[in-house]
């Protein structure tokens, strides 16, 4: 069960947080918990990373002193060791983490005899291509999902702690099992690492003429592969098994279609190619609009309106359609050419009501269509 069930009503953060590792993560949850007046003190094997954080006012250095939580920020193969050590030491009164792999780091942490009851495993689903202090923000975790995993052992005081500091830094706490969670990253953001990685790192194979020819697609599809090696290499050996499944089973859908472009006749690959497009259109529509939303089936309507190229026609738009009282559930894109002397924007709303919205904005002036 994934969700926003099972989990303590909102609380007070912790006064003082340590944070184990200076880099985008632990830095951003630095700055956001800075922001509300949390002392925050920074350790990272790093000194330099730590340097810049502090420079970026995302707190101070740790020198061992003791607080109430501790945040462990570093890739999932270092987890189980630094819960240890931080335990040993008798640094923080409650722990979690924010490793993109749960399962591993947890047998791994019971291997090390750490303390369960005082760990709240978790993992805010945000971050960037590139990686580092430098790159940190305190909005980094604004309206995401932040994944809390609790084990059987681990104590209210715990789970309570780990769901305040998400709150805190913005996020919406969701809870879900380490396995479930391990599952659910193979699909959403592990494979698709490695896709972006393999597209991108077939392009040596063409010559500067013909990679003049890219465009915003491919740089689209290959943003993750700006990633760092060493972090993704701790986090697909610590999911090897949901991401090998996966895995196998998208390259038994490219093979199948490697046979059909090869052999097939043109109406079987005309319809095998729609069968795969659509197949992608109703997987995006199952997404939800919203961070920690449960899954949608039938998602919302989109509808597109044009606006003329002067100022304070989107906020008239959307003041207008506050004023009947309709909600708008989420804004897709604001598409604009500057040699044009209109624009696109594409608001989402409730599928029940796109008729009465787009006659309304019919009778108001405004040239309006539902997105197909």
């Amino acid at each position: 069960m994934t969700g926003t069930s099972g989990l303590p009503p909102p609380g007070p953060p912790p006064g003082r947080v340590g944070v184990v590792g200076s880099g985008l993560i632990g830095t951003s949850i630095g700055l956001a918990l800075s922001v509300h007046g949390i002392e925050v003190l920074l350790a990272d094997v790093d000194s330099e990373q730590v340097k810049v954080a502090e420079a970026m006012g995302a707190g101070q250095p740790w020198h061992g002193e003791p607080v109430e939580h501790a945040v462990i920020a570093v890739p999932p193969h270092a987890v189980a060791g630094e819960l240890r050590r931080v335990q040993r030491a008798g640094l923080a009164e409650t722990v979690s983490d924010v490793a993109s792999v749960k399962a591993r780091p947890i047998v791994e942490a019971v291997q090390a005899g750490c303390d369960l009851s005082m760990w709240c495993p978790a993992h805010p689903i945000a971050g960037r291509e590139r990686g580092g202090a430098a790159s940190a923000r305190a909005d980094l975790f604004a309206e995401r999902a932040w994944v809390v995993c609790p084990v059987p052992h681990t104590s209210p005081a715990a789970l309570a702690a780990t769901v305040a500091i998400a709150r805190t830094c913005g996020a919406i706490p969701v809870r879900t099992t380490p396995d479930r969670h391990d599952t659910a990253m193979a699909v959403l953001s592990h494979l698709p690492q490695v896709v972006a990685s393999l597209l991108a790192g077939a392009t040596p194979e063409l010559g500067p003429g013909e990679l003049a020819l890219v465009g915003q697609g491919f740089r689209d599809a290959t943003r993750l592969a700006d990633s760092d090696p060493g972090l993704w290499s701790s986090i697909l050996e610590g999911n090897r098994g949901p991401v090998a499944r996966r895995a196998r089973l998208l390259g038994e859908e490219l093979s199948r279609l490697a046979d059909l472009l090869d052999r097939a006749g043109e109406q079987e690959v005309v319809e095998a190619v729609r069968g795969l497009v659509a197949g992608g259109n109703a997987g995006r529509a199952l997404l939800p609009l919203k961070a920690g939303a449960a899954t949608q089936p039938w998602a919302w309507a989109w509808v597109g309106v044009v606006l003329a190229d002067r100022p304070g026609q989107l906020g008239e738009l959307f003041a207008t359609i506050g004023a009947w009282e309709i909600n708008i559930e989420d804004v897709a894109a604001f598409e604009h050419n500057l040699d044009a002397p209109a624009g696109i924007v594409e608001i989402a709303v409730s599928p029940d009501i796109v008729g009465t919205l787009l006659d309304r904005l019919a009778t108001a002036g405004w040239t309006a269509y539902r997105r197909s």
